[in-house]
Order: structure tokens, then C-alpha cells, then sequence
């Protein structure tokens, strides 16, 4: 999460909106449940890691094979597909792909396993969208991957070139994720008739510490803006605002894009030395570009918080 200024408005509102859908049901995002590599459907065993890792910008020409090296802030909490009396797989939080090199890493003990999501294929057999066609997929189901140290692709495929769809093996979805993947899907199925697929109803939690204009001394031609963009994939997302001398008061008027979700100022009070763990819920504040008073050291300056 970082402050930016460059962003359109019209862009932060899809993010926003994006924020309050069930993420089940976004046909762009996409869950990830890693199982046993065997031919009988097992859950991942032991202690793993999961991490959704982007990489690069559209504008440029990155290649595939930049370094993977997750960082801790990157592990993914991963969520129970299923109630009570049905085997416990979990899946990643859903997700979409905003960069053109995306992946999925999954370290269990000293096996590591990437998988390439950027890569075009033709064969779509793994795929959510080909298994809707004969699922109910009110809930969407994840893609079932088996658990394998080295690079592979959604399909089960090893990746092992630049793997596009005039490639020889374009046609060829690798078997055993096929059958494991059709284990599933009779088990979600089933879960689903009995009510007991567990709704994603939320996501990971995001932290953002708030970065103040750079003077706060009225300039002469104002421009005193300090942002905050929420990300579509958390479903929680707390700010820090920071302590300014010996207290601090953030007095916050909503100015609602939506006037259907305007709601009543806000006060903050933030005092010196505030903890680390200080930390305000913004998830449900309507976006808008809402004035703020700041009260601090005997004098009161102002700003704008485009909330995104």
C-alpha cells in the first residue's frame, strides 16, 4: 500500500466498489488450493507458506524470470474452503492479476514451488471459467494445483521455456491435475448442495501509515492532498495517522462522492509516542475527497484526504 497522486478518480471508485463484492464471485479473481501430489485428493500436509508475488509495469518489457524472493509481509492468509465434516482444504485469498508477471510461490520445509500465472496457454481444462460450465458456481471454486518443488504452470504443466499457445504441447493439461481437479469438483459439488462451502466473505488486512503534504503552512498556490488508495483485495484496511508534536487532532469532514454514503465527521486523537498498533478502520469510509483539520503544537492547519 503507498500513497500516490497520479491516479484518476474514476479508477480508486472501481477499487472501492471492487472492495464490497464477494470476491467468490468476481469472475476476474481467482483462488488457489494446493493438494497433495498424489492420486488420491489429500490436502497440503505440514507447515507451508503461500505468496502472491506481481511483478513489473505493462509499459515496459520485463522479462519472466526476475528473482523470486517473498518477503514476509507477503504471505498470504489462507482461508477454509468447506465446513464441518468435509476434508479441510484451504485456498488463498482471490486475486487478480494487475501486473504482466504474476505468481503463486508455495514453500513447505526446503521445497519451494512457483507457478507461473502470466504465461498464455490454450489448454484451459484447469481453469474456472471451463469448470463453471458444468459446476454451480455460485461459489466459484478454486484451481487445484499439486504441490511440486520447481516452476509450473496453472495446468500442472512443468514451465521449462517460454511457454505460449503455438508451442508443441499447447493441447496438454497435465493428467494428474486433471483428475485431481475433477475429485474436487464432485467434493464441491457436493459441499455446495449441502450448504457448506464457506463464503469469502473476507480478505487479507492492509496497513497504510498516512503521509502528510509536505508543508502544511497554507502555500500560495494549494495543493495540500494526502491519499489514500484502498486495495480491492483487502477486505480491512487501517491507516496510521502519524503524531505530530506533543498531540495530535484530525478532525475529518466526509465529502462522499455517493451522497447515499455520506456519514458524520470523524475525530482522531493521536498523542506522542502513539503505538505502533494505533491504527484507525477506514474500510467502510465512503471514498470522496474529504477536508481535514489537523490540531497540533497551538495551531490548526488543513488538507484534503483523497480516500480511494
Amino acid at each position: 500500500m503507498r500513497v500516490a497522486i497520479l491516479l484518476a478518480s474514476t479508477i480508486g471508485t472501481l477499487a472501492v466498489h471492487a472492495q464490497r463484492l464477494d470476491p467468490d464471485q468476481n469472475p476476474y479473481w481467482t483462488r488457489y488450493a494446493f493438494v497433495e501430489d498424489s492420486s488420491a485428493l489429500v490436502p497440503l500436509q505440514g507447515d507451508y507458506r503461500v505468496y502472491y508475488m506481481q511483478h513489473g509495469m505493462w509499459w515496459n518489457n520485463m522479462p519472466l524470470h526476475y528473482p523470486v524472493s517473498p518477503q514476509v509481509d507477503e504471505r498470504m492468509r489462507l482461508k477454509p474452503l468447506f465446513g464441518a465434516g468435509l476434508p479441510s482444504f484451504q485456498a488463498t485469498p482471490a486475486r487478480g492479476r494487475d501486473s504482466p508477471d504474476v505468481k503463486v510461490v508455495v514453500v513447505r520445509g526446503l521445497d519451494t514451488m512457483v507457478v507461473e500465472l502470466s504465461v498464455y496457454y490454450r489448454a484451459r481444462g484447469g481453469e474456472v471459467e471451463e469448470r463453471c460450465r458444468t459446476l454451480d458456481c455460485t461459489r466459484r471454486p478454486p484451481v487445484v494445483m499439486p504441490f511440486r518443488p520447481g516452476r509450473y504452470l496453472p495446468i500442472g504443466l512443468p514451465f521449462t521455456k517460454e511457454y505460449y499457445a503455438m508451442d508443441d504441447r499447447a493441447e496438454q493439461v497435465d493428467a494428474r491435475t486433471a483428475s485431481l481437479t475433477k475429485q474436487f469438483d464432485v467434493l464441491w459439488t457436493r459441499a455446495m448442495k449441502e450448504e457448506r462451502v464457506v463464503p469469502q466473505l473476507n480478505m487479507d488486512t492492509c496497513r497504510q501509515e498516512l503521509l502528510l503534504p509536505p508543508d502544511l503552512d497554507p502555500p500560495k498556490m494549494p495543493m495540500r492532498d494526502a491519499w489514500v488508495l484502498r486495495s480491492g483485495y483487502c477486505g480491512t484496511h487501517f491507516v496510521r495517522f502519524p503524531s505530530v508534536g506533543v498531540a495530535a487532532e484530525y478532525i475529518i469532514t466526509f465529502v462522499a462522492h455517493f451522497p447515499e454514503q455520506q456519514r458524520e465527521p470523524v475525530r482522531i486523537h493521536v498523542p506522542i509516542g502513539d503505538p505502533a498498533d494505533a491504527l484507525t478502520d477506514v474500510s467502510d469510509w465512503p471514498i470522496g475527497d474529504h477536508p481535514v483539520r489537523l490540531l497540533a503544537n497551538g495551531r490548526e492547519e488543513t488538507f484534503t484526504l483523497k480516500l480511494r
